[in-house]
């Protein structure tokens, strides 16, 4: 029963590695440049003899051994010498694609080199036979050299296997018409009788208007050409590889492709799955160069969604870069050539739509050879039975599949490890890291086919899960630190070259390898979960991830704090309740402490964390306290200025070593001990300690004489007297009329005058009194009315 290898599990996991035959595997091009696909990364080849800036061709045996190498003019053997008659082919170096080799069905000893001219030149396209038998078992020229097949086509050339697949067809493009030639080589040669098919742009008038690549795609369904100077357009056509028919032209024209004199479209190539083509333009203007790279989608239903689905992946603008040939390889990427530099460039992944294909400049040093503009050309159906693997990693399955649009009979897989399957889709468990060479046997009909790759398995990073990160708080106390993230590698996964921890703020990034963190990272919230990639660096489908937290903790913090210690009394240090442990300057470790004597003190203040490890973060703040000695006031001296209603003064004067405060009431207090306009009467004085080593107080009074008196028996002011007098024993007091006369003498305990003389009431006038203050040494002179 007959089976197709269908890739619709594969094209949906991951990225796949693609191996095809390996008759493509060495290629010579440019100036003693060249590769060899046959390892699992491609070698850069130094022996190479080719001075070339374009067209080249290369064969190798289907075990991946070179066979021979030309530039269209001079053929070179394995061991690199041109051969006996390998010189005068018809080709030309500088002609885009010179020549492309072929097998001659039937035979294991034959092969075509089919040649074209540049510029559309009068040697056309002619083939040469090559006998591997003679020269030793180095090959050389037979006498059927140089034979023509047309007389004047473009530079293009491209080959297929034929459906029967066996024969296979060689297409050129004819020139100053649109017929397209397709000529079928067979058991029986070389068919001098093309199949023509008049369809798409007339190719003529400039020479350099035949530049520029043409291409069939890896399943034979469709053709494409790039024209460079004059119309630069690409074209896109079915092809039939039954019959060599090409139809249903589809044109993407100058809109897209540099224009100029020297300007356009130059490479062409379809993704491994047929499914996408890319393509290179060119501009020269004032010797300076621009170059881009499009990709198309040919999946879609019709020619303006194919148009319209362009994603332009590289577009250069300044640094001179000239990108050129593009050629699918052995290992399923495409390659872009960089004339007259020392790098290739490459597609990584030709089967993803759009910058998933991951286009990556210089990717591929020549070893000192230098690039052309071209690069050589194959069988495209070299490329249409190849190996697809998803996987890589050991300790899981690796899925193996084929690429293939044809129909499979059967197929013996071989490992590499001693062992086989006879699945068309089968599914290995490898047990030791390592490369394997994985070969196919296929049995397709007409023919069976030898396929082979290389697989590396590489070991399965395990990420551990480290301990979360937990840092103390700096004095902001803002929840915010910076965190070494790579500090947790050794806990993640031990220092190896071949792996590669990544850091990363979500699930999605790290499963992505999206947007890697610095090592030394900001938390944005607390706590704060990161998450950890552990890759194997040569395989990124190789990977585990674990995570961890971030965690600022609070550290204690403190301002200064002063305490008062009041004189023959303690004083209390409290350090606050809330903390797990202390560490007193005095040596105690209690949460207050009390003291008797003034100074400085500190405590150093603990919080202490366990980690889900149980292991211990303290974090620790430190609080000083400056004990201050203080004591209540001593009232030495209390100076009082009265004799005034309102306008009296009371001076307090202290001794002590505390901040004193004063205050008549002991609700209002200030900070003078001077008590300005106090009304006459009697008053507490109070002397606060702002320090609250106590208040201390003394009675005083302010004195002060009435104006008039009436002695009229209504028991109302009837007697004249000092106020508060009796507060100065010792006080005198002595009353005259205004002659002078003295009337009475009266003393501090002293009920006061009755306003009588010997008896006699005196008469309503002014009187004078004279007051002696022996306690102050002080006298006071006035008068006052008395009143009937």
């Amino acid at each position: 029963m007959k089976e197709k290898a269908f890739l619709i599990l594969f094209t949906v996991l991951c990225h796949l590695k693609i191996i095809a035959q390996a008759e493509a595997s060495n290629w010579y091009f440019g100036t003693n440049a060249g590769l060899n696909f046959n390892a699992s990364t491609p070698i850069a080849l130094i022996d190479g003899q080719l001075a070339t800036d374009e067209g080249c061709a290369t064969i190798s045996e289907p075990n991946g051994e070179l066979l021979f190498y030309t530039d269209g003019v001079n053929v070179w053997d394995k061991q690199h010498n041109v051969m006996p008659n390998g010189t005068g082919l018809t080709g030309d170096a500088s002609s885009t694609q010179s020549a492309i080799i072929v097998p001659k069905p039937g035979s294991e000893s034959l092969y075509y080199i089919f040649t074209v001219d540049d510029l559309a030149g009068p040697n056309g396209v002619r083939y040469s036979e090559v006998n591997m038998n003679l020269n030793n078992g180095n090959g050389d020229i037979t006498n059927q050299k140089n034979i023509e097949l047309s007389a004047s086509v473009t530079e293009k050339i491209t080959a297929v296997k034929h459906a029967n697949g066996i024969d296979y067809w060689v297409v050129v493009h004819d020139w100053n018409n649109d017929n397209f030639l397709s000529y079928r080589i067979s058991a029986s040669g070389v068919s001098s009788t093309p199949v023509i098919s008049a369809v798409g742009q007339v190719h003529g008038t400039n020479g350099l208007d035949s530049k520029g690549y043409m291409k069939i795609s890896p399943d034979a369904n469709r053709l494409a050409y790039a024209a460079w100077t004059g119309n630069s357009v690409v074209e896109i056509f079915d092809f039939n590889n039954a019959t060599g028919e090409v139809s249903n032209p589809i044109l993407i024209d100058d809109g897209f492709f540099s224009q100029g004199p020297a300007s356009g479209a130059y490479g062409i190539e379809f993704s491994p799955d047929s499914q996408l083509l890319y393509v290179t333009d060119q501009k020269f203007l004032f010797g300076f160069v621009t170059s881009r790279l499009f990709q198309f989608d040919l999946s879609l239903a019709n020619a303006s969604d194919m148009i319209n689905s362009v994603t332009t992946l590289y577009d250069d603008n300044s640094s001179n870069t000239i990108l050129a040939a593009l050629q699918l390889a052995t290992d399923g990427k495409i390659y872009i050539a960089k004339s007259q530099e020392h790098f290739l460039d490459v597609i990584e992944h030709p089967d993803e739509i759009g910058f998933a294909a991951n286009y990556i400049a210089d990717a591929i040093d020549l070893g000192g050879g230098l690039s052309g503009a071209g690069l050589p050309p194959f069988i495209t159906s070299f490329f249409n039975f190849s190996i697809l693997s998803q996987g890589g990693c050991l300790g899981q399955a690796t899925n193996f599949a084929l690429n293939t649009n044809s129909d499979i009979n059967s197929v013996i897989w071989d490992f590499g490890d001693g062992f086989t399957s006879t699945d068309i889709n089968p599914i290995h468990h490898f047990e030791n890291p390592g490369t394997y060479n994985i070969t196919a046997e296929i049995s397709a009909p007409g023919e069976t086919i030898n396929v082979s790759s290389f697989i590396t398995i590489y070991e399965f990073p395990i990420a551990n899960t480290p301990d979360d990160m937990s840092i103390c708080d700096d004095m902001s106390n803002d929840g915010v630190e910076p965190f070494d993230l790579s500090s947790q590698n050794d806990f993640i996964h031990p220092t190896s070259p071949e792996i590669s921890i990544t850091y990363h703020l979500t699930e999605s990034d790290a499963l992505n390898n999206l947007a890697p963190l610095e090592s030394l990272y900001e938390n944005i919230s607390n706590p704060q979960t990161i998450y950890a990639r552990v890759q194997n660096i040569s395989n990124a489908d190789c990977f585990d991830m674990t995570s961890f937290d971030l965690n600022v903790l609070y550290t204690p913090d403190f301002s200064e704090e002063t305490i008062y210690l009041c004189t023959d009394q303690p004083a209390t240090l409290s350090a606050g309740l809330e903390f797990d442990a202390y560490m007193w300057s005095n040596g105690e470790t209690t949460e207050s402490i009390t003291v008797t004597s003034p100074g400085t003190y500190t405590v150093e203040i603990q919080n202490i964390y366990q980690t889900s490890q149980q292991q211990q973060i303290i974090c620790t703040g430190t609080k000083a306290f400056t004990v201050i000695e203080s004591s209540e006031a001593i009232i030495t001296t209390i100076e009082i200025n009265d004799w005034t209603a309102n306008d009296n003064t009371i001076t307090v004067v202290v001794e002590g070593i505390g901040d004193y405060e004063f205050s008549l009431d002991n609700s209002n207090y200030q900070d003078s001990n001077i008590f300005n306009n106090v009304p006459s009467g009697d008053y507490t004085v109070y002397v606060r300690d702002k320090n609250n080593c106590g208040i201390v107080t003394e009675v005083v009074y302010v004195l002060h004489y009435p104006k008039f008196f009436t002695p009229n028996g209504d028991d109302n002011n009837d007697y004249w007297h000092i106020k508060f007098s009796n507060t100065e024993p010792d006080l005198e007091v002595l009353i005259f009329d205004r002659y002078g006369k003295l009337l009475k003498q009266i003393n501090a305990n002293s009920i006061g005058w009755d306003g009588t003389f010997n008896g006699t009431k005196m008469p309503s006038s002014d009187y004078w009194f004279v007051i002696k203050r022996p306690s102050k040494n002080q006298m006071y002179t006035g008068h006052f009315s008395l009143r009937r």
